[in-house]
């Protein structure tokens, strides 16, 4: 008898001391109104009803298992509606037939794709050059090996520089935002040479041209005006030739000026990452030699005389398909003229 005690006793304390593994993993008391998981049921991260996790670990796959050293750490875990703790992804809810699962996905990262500075978000329009003109010379000869405007390298720079300092908008700035309009003057879209549109100044996408300016440094000056109607009270101190300076400035002073970079993502262009593309432009223009390139002060002239005549023939056109356009939208208005001129004549027979 005193022998089976012994083993009796030997069994309880094994118990006691090595629990069983089904009761290793279970949940230890309440604290407060959150459940405080043990490490055998605890899952590697939460993905609360709604909301969205950076997957930095997750899998290829959007399986949402987290890897830690080659090894599966864990599963996600999700919260469903009526739900009161948390549970793995993977065990099967047979009480819930409507549970969802939320896929962590990847926050988009814009340090990583554009080269911007810390503060690129409070960069100003109005201002001074920070990159010089030979900078900017420089990454305008590395990415465009014939200049098709009508003006060297040099003047198109010099006539940034001017243009924007008189205004008080930064020209290094505002070139670098031509840059990525043009694809550093080398165009390519619904935008051709002629028009001296730098800025994609009334370009509405599906083949619209938008405005056109007869030299580079009216293209130069619209450009520049633009840019006031968005970030000042103050007329421009040239004569308008902004064809869409009244309509922007008074959108801008009803819902408020734009006085930085950052502010034109979705405003300037369609587009959430507008102003990132500029101000990577820029970074790139920072990072050039400070040198004159090769060709920066080549003769343009004949060129532009070309430009000049092919501006004249195309402005005509555009004249006599906007004529033809509005006798089709209002072809009452020519019915309504022909009476009239027969009535003269009628009543001159009468004098006779």
């Amino acid at each position: 008898m005193k022998a089976v005690k012994k083993l009796a006793c030997v069994a309880a304390a094994a118990l006691l001391l090595f629990p069983a593994g089904s009761q290793a993993a279970k949940k230890a008391p309440k604290q407060g109104n959150n459940p405080v998981i043990t490490l055998g049921d605890r899952p590697a991260l939460e993905a609360r009803r709604g909301s969205r996790v950076p997957d930095s670990g997750t899998d290829k796959a959007g399986t949402g298992t987290v890897k830690e050293d080659g090894q599966e750490k864990g599963k996600m875990a999700v919260r469903t509606a009526g739900d009161d703790g948390i549970q793995p992804a993977v065990k099967k809810d047979r009480q819930r037939k409507t549970a969802r699962s939320y896929t962590a996905v990847h926050k988009r990262d814009l340090h990583a794709i554009y080269i911007l500075p810390k503060d690129y978000k409070d960069i100003t329009i109005k201002g001074k050059a920070q990159a010089t003109k030979k900078q900017a010379a420089q990454l305008i000869a590395f990415n465009n090996k014939a200049m098709g405007i009508g003006c060297s390298i040099g003047e198109i720079i010099d006539l940034y520089w001017e243009e924007a300092e008189r205004e008080g908008i930064r020209p290094d700035m505002a070139l670098s935002q031509a840059l990525l309009e043009t694809g550093y003057f080398n165009f390519g879209g619904s935008v051709e040479p002629w028009q001296h549109n730098y800025c994609g100044l009334g370009t509405i996408g599906s083949g619209v041209q938008g405005a056109a300016f007869k030299t580079p440094q009216e293209g130069v000056r619209a450009h520049i005006q633009h840019l006031v109607a968005y970030c000042s009270h103050d007329l421009p101190k040239t004569k308008i030739i902004d064809p869409r300076y009244d309509k922007a400035h008074n959108l801008r002073l009803e819902n408020g000026l734009i006085t930085k970079w950052s502010g034109l993502n979705w405003t300037w262009a369609m587009g959430g990452e507008y102003a990132e593309k500029v101000i990577n432009t820029h970074q790139l223009m920072l990072r050039c030699k400070d040198q004159e390139p090769d060709g920066m002060w080549a003769n343009f002239k004949k060129q532009q005389k070309e430009l000049e005549k092919l501006y004249d023939k195309k402005m005509k056109e555009r004249e006599e398909a906007e004529k033809k356009y509005r006798k089709r939208k209002n072809p009452q208005e020519s019915k309504d003229t022909k009476p009239a001129a027969n009535n003269e004549v009628r009543k001159k027979d009468k004098k006779k």
